[in-house]
């Protein structure tokens, strides 16, 4: 059973999608911030909110993706956000997905399934 590890600052946001992913058979580790994940922790996908972010900013956010990658290594990253500039980046922020808030649960689904092969 593969691994979604969620990260968001908005409780209600985490609440449903650890329901909804477990619902859909995956193994959830959820939390409001990086520093509540053992630093042991193997997901097989990220999907995180521009948690530190409060106003948009591309340096921030790339810095995001890119202290995830350090951390999780080549586990996929999907960011769902509402910032829509972010949804807007041609390069994705270097993330897998982005999928703007709010977000179609099945098109979440869908985009983890194509994630994990």
């Amino acid at each position: 059973m593969p691994t979604i590890l969620v990260l968001d600052d908005d409780l209600v946001i985490l609440d449903l999608l650890q329901t909804v992913l477990t619902d859909a058979g995956y193994e959830t580790l959820v939390a409001p911030s990086l520093s509540k994940i053992a630093p042991n922790a193997k997901p097989d996908v990220v999907v995180t909110d521009l948690v530190p972010l409060q106003a948009y900013s591309r340096e921030s956010a790339l810095a995001w993706v890119s202290s995830l990658r350090a951390r999780f290594g080549g586990s996929p990253l999907v960011v769902v956000t509402a910032h829509s500039p972010a949804v807007a980046e041609l390069d994705r922020l270097g993330a897998d997905a982005i999928i703007a808030k709010p977000f179609d649960v099945e098109a979440l689904l869908a985009t983890l399934e194509e994630l994990l092969g």
